[in-house]
């Protein structure tokens, strides 16, 4: 089918959120679905902090294709993707340029498994940051459909399939598809669970935590934000920056005091000029107490009550 299971959209995009990529390319784009969600969830989401990125001609993440099957092509697709190329994947992916992510939505299955192992394989070398890959986990004996017999499934892949590859974790989602991802080293740990929506107590202190940090903070002034990335997605500041920071992205929590001292030191010096802690974190302020007692020994206490405590950065 043009499609693919709906039950990893979640995952998938909480994959997307974490790698940044300002490169995608989509390996069998069938109806588009894939395009259209990579588009939303990367320029579009982005035109709440910056409105001219939500027009075509302002989008920022290249998001090419390829599909095999030029007869599922239509407008849609010519709007969404930069460009589609058509034609055998296992032909065209070694001519192409490196990608940060490239996604095989419910694609290897297609090929037998050999042909599809090499073809991961360049996959993964062509990627700078990840490889995302869908597959049924059983058996769907899938034959030719909508005129196409490249729909016809001629491999099952497991786990211990993907684990020959490096770099690779596999889930499985809804106990019916295996979801791959081959992360490239220096990219950072990558959750494959998004986490849970917040209950409705904390959604709603979330709510007044982004309130006062709107009242607190000009929404073009630099500052550093402690929240394990539960508020500062929700947030209209232009330059909210996570911490840990790195190229912008947030790094997790620090390893130890030392770490978390330089990290605040070389932000504040790049032009940072608060440190914010939402309650969520008040536990970094007990856990790292050498970092604690350094941001109250050389910095001023601008806010300090159930929701958040704030650190002016001037000396």
């Amino acid at each position: 089918m043009p499609s693919s299971r709906p039950n990893t959209i979640p995952t998938v995009i909480h994959l997307l959120r974490q790698l940044h990529p300002r490169s995608i390319l989509d390996v069998g784009v069938g109806f588009g679905k894939w395009g259209h969600l990579f588009r939303e969830y990367t320029d579009i989401n982005a035109a709440e902090r910056d409105p001219p990125r939500y027009r075509r001609e302002n989008w920022q993440v290249r998001i090419d294709g390829i599909e095999a099957h030029a007869a599922y092509l239509t407008d849609l697709h010519r709007y969404l993707y930069n460009e589609i190329h058509v034609g055998d994947a296992f032909e065209l992916l070694p001519k192409l340029p490196a990608y940060d992510l490239i996604f095989m939505g419910d694609i290897i299955e297609h090929f037998d498994k050999p042909k599809g192992l090499e073809f991961l394989r360049v996959a993964i070398a062509k990627a700078n940051k990840a490889v995302i890959v869908s597959t049924p986990k059983f058996e769907t004996a899938q034959v030719n459909l909508c005129d196409n017999e490249l729909e016809r499934h001629r491999s099952l892949w497991s786990a211990r399939d993907f684990k020959k590859l490096p770099g690779a974790s596999v889930k499985t989602v809804d106990r019916a598809t295996l979801l791959a991802v081959f992360a490239k080293p220096g990219t950072g740990k990558l959750l494959l669970t998004p986490p849970p929506a917040p209950s409705t107590d904390t959604a709603l202190r979330l709510a007044q935590a982004r309130d006062a940090l709107i009242e607190l903070v000009p929404l073009d002034q630099p500052f550093i934000l402690v929240d394990e990335e539960q508020l500062r997605p929700l947030l209209p500041h232009r330059r909210a920056l996570p911490f840990l920071e790195h190229d912008g992205k947030y790094w997790g929590p620090p390893a130890d005091d030392a770490t978390a001292i330089s990290e605040l030191e070389r932000l504040r010096a790049a032009g940072a000029r608060h440190i914010v802690f939402v309650w969520p974190c008040f536990w970094w302020l007990e856990h790292y107490a050498a970092f604690a007692s350094h941001l109250r020994a050389n910095y001023k206490t601008a806010r300090e009550d159930s929701l958040l405590v704030e650190f002016a950065l001037g000396r």
